[in-house]
């Protein structure tokens, strides 16, 4: 369930608390007929993929097919209003909030925008909120940042549970500092007045975080968030990282020194980090002996999937195990939230784009190469022998 809720298409399925037995049986149902629905649509999206030979995937007959969200969004606000007010309503509100919010961004989530205003109004007193901030944080890209900060603010204020309060105020720190979801996608916007004070508000209330729950799990995220802003911002230089590879040897990035590297973090039940794998194998095979590798941070459950995945689609550039993402501590430190992310670092180990979409790799890979290159750096891809 955790797996979905951090890919690119963000699905959100909520967790669940003990609620009387009729209501649990009813949601149980209503979810798994979801994930069912998830099941083939992701099966046809496979499909359409092969059908559409390379070509732009448009939605229709032939293409993409409708997300799910589109016929259960009715189903869940039904539920979410026959339990109003109740505990029982906070997985189908949340759901409503972030299920297929990649098909919805821009704030076009209208059903999502009544199920913020239900969670503040009923449920921002309830602690049982605790296990649903994280999902709602991910609501910014399809109902906009300033309704879900205006939500966290609230129980923040409101909730009576010191916990619950901690993490809607970190939650809130991620909103104001890097935005929705899909803005930190977007590269080469220029930062505002507004923006810088919203950075400045959100360090402000992760160092307090950090101090007011010292020894608390908070007080260890606020501390990778503060790590990632004063070491992982474009312009800076990349960190040294390490980690065991497949074969059980030791990968670091200084062995690529005056490479461009593409570092990606993905995994095997990732369907767009599966699809990006051909992808891949053309800029390998098409940067050969030039000043170029992917690295691949595998975040799967199990190492036996990793190897598996490498073996199955021929992956010859080096990829670092790193465990799942609860627990991955490259994946942790580098605030890897989504599924894939690729950062790419420069011929002089400088972090020169986070957050490249999929269809960007290409052209960033190339004018990152074409500059190396005029540096005069030389070497291979390290395509062969990394991979496993």
């Amino acid at each position: 369930m955790l797996k979905r809720l951090i890919m690119l298409a963000g699905i959100g399925l909520a967790l669940w608390s003990v609620q009387p037995v009729q209501a649990d049986q009813e949601w149980d149902k209503l979810e798994s007929e979801y994930e069912q629905a998830m099941e083939k649509w992701e099966q046809a999206m496979e499909k359409a993929k092969g059908d559409s030979k390379g070509g732009m995937m448009m939605v229709g007959p032939g293409g993409i097919p409708p997300h799910p969200i589109e016929k259960f969004r009715s189903r869940f606000r039904a539920y979410a209003e026959k339990h109003d007010g109740k505990p029982a309503a906070l997985p189908a509100l949340t759901n409503m909030l972030t299920s297929g919010s990649m098909m919805m961004m821009g704030g076009t989530n209208k059903s999502g925008k009544w199920a913020l205003t239900q969670l503040k109004n009923n449920h921002a007193h309830d602690p049982k909120i605790a296990d649903h901030l994280t999902e709602v944080r991910y609501a910014a890209m399809s109902v906009g940042e300033t309704p879900v900060v205006d939500f966290l603010e609230t129980v923040a204020k409101k909730n009576s549970d010191r916990n619950t309060k901690g993490r809607a105020r970190l939650a809130m720190a991620e909103v104001l500092y890097e935005g929705s979801p899909f803005a930190m996608m977007m590269q080469g916007m220029t930062e505002t007045d507004q923006t810088k004070a919203k950075k400045k508000r959100a360090v402000k209330m992760l160092r307090d975080i950090r101090t007011e729950f010292a020894g608390n799990e908070l007080a260890e995220q606020a501390d990778d968030f503060l790590y990632a802003i004063d070491n992982l911002q474009v312009g800076m230089k990349a960190p040294q990282l390490a980690g065991k590879g497949a074969d059980g040897k030791e990968i670091r990035m200084s062995q690529f020194e005056g490479k461009v590297v593409a570092i990606v973090f993905w995994s095997t039940w990732c369907m767009p980090c599966m699809q990006m794998i051909p992808h891949e194998r053309e800029l390998m095979e098409k940067h050969a002996g030039k000043p170029f590798t992917i690295l691949g941070i595998n975040v799967d459950e199990s190492l036996a999937d990793c190897t598996s995945a490498i073996k199955k689609e021929k992956i010859t550039w080096p990829t670092i195990y790193d465990g799942s993402p609860e627990v991955g501590e490259i994946t942790r430190k580098w605030r890897v939230n989504s599924f894939p992310t690729i950062v790419m670092i420069d011929h002089e180990g400088l972090i020169r784009h986070k957050n490249v979409m999929p269809f960007q790799l290409e052209s960033v890979v190339e004018d990152l190469v074409a500059e190396a290159l005029k540096d005069g750096k030389e070497g291979g891809s390290d395509a062969e022998g990394k991979g496993s």
